[in-house]
């Protein structure tokens, strides 16, 4: 074999495995980029939660039937009076909302009107 020969094999050989090597840092790169967003959502969660320690706060528990709810607003005032006798029924377009945020799978988002 002339060095001619062994020069045009060799080249193609290292440009085979060149463009392997390419092939394989694209996938490697992809894989850092993806756990580079785990990394950023885990960390978030992670602040949210105090590492998971404590719930965010999105779902509350079911509260016990016979006690009120109590719904802080601003400076803790109560948003909803207590049921007292005599109050009558809820009227038609907040029993509508009570629907929507009992029938939703997830928390509810409100807006102002």
């Amino acid at each position: 074999m002339d060095v001619l020969t062994w020069a045009i094999e060799r080249r193609v050989q290292l440009a085979e495995r060149a463009e392997l090597l390419r092939k394989e840092l694209a996938e490697i790169d992809v894989e850092v980029a993806r756990l580079e967003a785990a990394e950023v959502v885990f960390g978030q969660w992670a602040e949210g939660t105090d590492g998971g320690r404590r719930s965010l706060g999105l779902v509350e528990p079911e509260p016990e039937p016979d006690l009120p709810v109590v719904t802080p607003g601003a400076a803790g005032m109560r948003l909803v009076p207590d049921r007292v006798e005599g109050m009558g029924l809820l009227t038609a377009e907040y029993r509508r909302i009570m629907d929507i945020v009992a029938g939703a799978n997830k928390p509810v988002m409100a807006k102002n009107s």
